[in-house]
């Protein structure tokens, strides 16, 4: 128990420096006191096989693994209260394990309680109840700390053994199939390259003369090679002379064609697009996928401890920081279509893959899916902003918004049909439903007292306490959300009914419109910035901008597309309607799917405290963006470019 009397030495006597709550002489009784109440943890609190794993432990040992406990290191009163220790000293001495536990710290009225976590070296026969018992029992005992310093009572420590996960059959079954994803891929490529090789080519040519030779057309069918015109044929066939023409490929081969990479990848790379449609989207697509990855590249790190906090805290005063803060309305510029199967994959990816690739301090936490056994099926039903509850609950997080979107969709036919047959129906139900939106939101924000920023911490010590949050009554409900995609209908109505020659406007109308539409968006996102400067809003502030700010962006968009369609748009519409951006805006789906897993996995890495750098994050920023869309591009590849093939096949659009 030598080992347990040092950890509360060291980490007591650092606050000491801090607050005078821990005399040197509650120190001495620590070392050379209290030998009753090591003896009662011995007895009643710490089970026989963990004091037997502490008897077996040797000077060498023992030394190592003190050596990896936590330590008190510069920056305390800039927020650095989280000692790791060292993770892999601990993880290559045998016979022990890397833990974590949070200790809860009250260094002064005005500040509240601190979260504090330090990491230790224990015995692998130690569980985590042991070492929370063990601990828990002697903090009770030493005199001055009730009050000051306690266990969190809602966590166990979090114990990382080598190898930290056994495989089970779930993931044994997920790299089959994965296995065989990609086996399929391979092998329809090289299938699909000898099938257009010249070799198989002049072998169809042969037996396509024999059997005219053999088998002669009746003269009630039709015969094997056309003489129409090519330019209007639809499908390609070859020659008797080996000359490319119009072909015709049965069910067969279309099928194994759909996962051939040499069939895809030039769908994927195309820059062209097709007449009617709207070339701008590509580049807002991109723009704001690009930005939820800025905003999780700086939100991310939030789930683990973090070197310089009050650095962070700081960025929130800068008037260009609420580019980040705010990138909420990022979610907002675009939607997606045929969501369900690659969602599907990335949950068997997250869910049964994933946990076994992290290494580090943060891994077993950040690894964990307890919730996905119970509640993975309410993202495939597209109920997982309702249930669960409770927003940290859901299985994959981010997909949240999948369910506002095919919830949008759903009911999209509601408001369509009369829009389409009584125009003015349709736009007075899109009227009442964007009214009845905005008041549910000031309504909500009325009764909960939400602040207007959604990363409020401008008054963190009188947080609520209560279970509901922002998120969970607001952010992810699609009656608080659904303004944008009313204004989008809306839109979408305009571009049906009219077209891009049959509106003209006067140039000193569309300059009004660009000016409007600009200060709009600078409202949306900036006007936050007196509230992270100058203090807090106004009750009646914060529902006035809650209840707007959704249905503002809405309009800001509507407006840039609706110009850049119609000719309005100058080099807004040169900019993002150019071809580059059609590859990458067709892996958007993709991307948003993929990245959160990557930060995650970067994050189990991190063997230390976060460190907040701008410089460094924008590092970060480049190389995850860069990440994405390479991974972004073998997903769509090998599976939601296989499966639309599939479905275009089978289930043919007029």
């Amino acid at each position: 128990m030598i080992v347990h009397k040092l950890l509360l030495v060291v980490v007591l006597s650092s606050f000491h420096l801090s607050c005078d709550a821990v005399s040197p002489e509650t120190i001495k009784v620590m070392l050379y006191g209290q030998r009753r109440a090591l003896a009662n943890i011995q007895t009643h609190n710490v089970s026989s096989d963990c004091m037997e794993g502490i008897r077996k432990m040797t000077i060498n040992n023992t030394i190592k693994a003190l050596d990896s406990f936590g330590k008190p290191g510069a920056g305390i009163l800039a927020g650095n209260v989280n000692w790791l220790g060292h993770f892999d000293e601990c993880t290559s001495l045998d016979g022990f394990q890397y833990c974590s536990i949070i200790f809860n710290v009250s260094l002064l009225q005005s500040v509240g309680s601190i979260p504090f976590t330090y990491g230790l070296c224990a015995p692998k026969e130690c569980s985590d109840v042991d070492i929370y018992n063990g601990i828990d029992f002697f903090i009770d005992k030493i005199p001055g700390l009730d009050g000051i310093i306690s266990l969190e009572a809602s966590s166990l420590p979090t114990c990382t053994k080598n190898p930290h996960r056994a495989y089970d059959a779930k993931f044994i079954v997920t790299v089959i199939f994965f296995s065989l994803l990609f086996l399929l891929v391979i092998a329809s490529s090289l299938y699909h390259a000898w099938y257009h090789s010249p070799a198989c080519r002049s072998m169809k040519d042969s037996t396509l003369i024999d059997d005219q030779t053999s088998y002669p057309p009746k003269e009630d069918q039709a015969p094997l090679v056309s003489h129409e015109d090519p330019s209007k044929s639809p499908v390609q066939s070859t020659s008797i002379r080996g000359e490319v023409g119009p072909a015709r490929i049965g069910t067969f081969h279309s099928v194994i064609f759909s996962f051939a990479l040499p069939n895809n990848l030039p769908k994927l790379l195309s820059g062209n697009m097709s007449r009617d449609s709207i070339p701008c989207l590509n580049g807002i697509r991109v723009l704001s996928i690009l930005w939820v990855i800025l905003g999780h590249v700086f939100s991310f790190p939030m789930l683990i401890e973090i070197f310089n906090p009050l650095t962070g805290l700081g960025w929130f005063q800068r008037f260009g920081f609420l580019l980040v803060s705010n990138a909420f309305f990022s979610v907002d510029s675009f939607f997606f279509l045929r969501l369900t199967p690659a969602m599907a994959v990335t949950m068997l990816f997250y869910v049964f893959i994933t946990p076994y690739f992290g290494h580090g301090p943060f891994a077993q936490t950040l690894s964990a899916r307890e919730d996905c056994p119970k509640y993975w099926w309410t993202n495939l039903l597209y109920i997982n902003n309702f249930y669960p509850i409770h927003d940290a609950q859901i299985c994959i997080g981010w997909v949240w918004y999948l369910a506002n979107d095919m919830q949008f969709f759903i009911i999209s036919p509601l408001i369509i049909l009369p829009l389409y047959y009584i125009p003015w129906l349709g736009m007075s139900l899109i009227a009442v439903l964007c009214a009845g939106s905005m008041c549910t939101t000031a309504a909500l924000m009325a009764v909960y007292n939400f602040p207007a920023a959604i990363m409020d911490i401008t008054d963190i010590t009188t947080a609520t306490q209560s279970d509901d949050t922002f998120t969970d009554v607001i952010y992810n409900k699609p009656y608080c959300r659904i303004t944008p995609y009313l204004v989008g209908m809306l839109l979408g109505y305009v571009i049906y009914k009219y077209s891009r020659k049959s509106i003209k406007l006067h140039w000193v109308i569309a300059l009004l419109g660009w000016i409007v539409a600009t200060g709009i968006a600078f409202a949306c996102i900036f006007s936050l910035y007196n509230y992270y400067n100058i203090g807090p809003w106004s009750k009646a502030a914060n529902v006035i901008y809650q209840m707007f700010c959704r249905f503002a962006w809405g309009v800001f968009l509507a407006w840039v597309v609706f110009a850049c369609h119609y000719g309005y748009g100058g080099w807004v519409n040169s900019l993002l309607g150019h071809p580059a951006w059609a590859p990458l805006g067709r892996l958007t789906y993709t991307a948003y799917l993929i990245h959160p897993i990557i930060l995650s996995l970067f994050l189990q890495h991190q063997g230390s405290p976060f460190y907040l750098s701008l410089t460094l994050i924008a590092f970060y920023f480049a190389g995850v963006s860069l990440l994405t869309y390479a991974c972004a591009a073998i997903f769509s590849l090998t599976v939601e470019f296989p499966l639309v093939g599939l479905e275009k096949l089978f289930i043919p659009r007029n």
